[in-house]
């Protein structure tokens, strides 16, 4: 069986609209989790923080833990670095004992993150 073409729309409906008039479209704002948020510019101070990915004893899921936190940040700015983080890679994590644990394999993206927030983080272990 043949189709055959409808002449009626072999034609594009918009190719008669003059685009003179329209508006310039907004360029659309782009974050990155590269990027640390303005209000944490400086959190740390040069402080090692170890990033490792791990699998073991969680059914085979993957995550990414963070360690080396010093005390005087405290607990409610710790709960609220781990919000920020959690936001700007669109992951879910929570904090263990004194490890932040991030849920996948986010090493990258945490490491830029931590960098530009003045930590001198390290990729360790696997």
């Amino acid at each position: 069986m043949t189709e055959t073409v409808n002449p009626e729309f072999s034609e594009s409906p918009f190719s008669s609209l003059d685009p003179t008039g329209l508006p310039e479209a907004p360029t659309p704002k782009v974050t990155s989790a590269k990027h640390a948020p303005k209000s944490m510019d400086r959190l740390g101070q040069g402080e090692r923080l170890e990033i490792r990915r791990e699998k073991s004893g969680r059914g085979g899921k993957t995550v990414t833990t963070i360690q080396g936190f010093p005390t005087y940040l405290g607990e409610a700015k710790k709960l609220k670095t781990l919000k920020i983080l959690k936001t700007s890679l669109g992951t879910g994590g929570s904090w263990n004992k004194n490890t932040m644990e991030l849920q996948g394999d986010r090493r990258n993206e945490v490491y830029h993150w931590l960098k530009e927030s003045g930590f001198s983080p390290v990729l360790a272990g696997g």
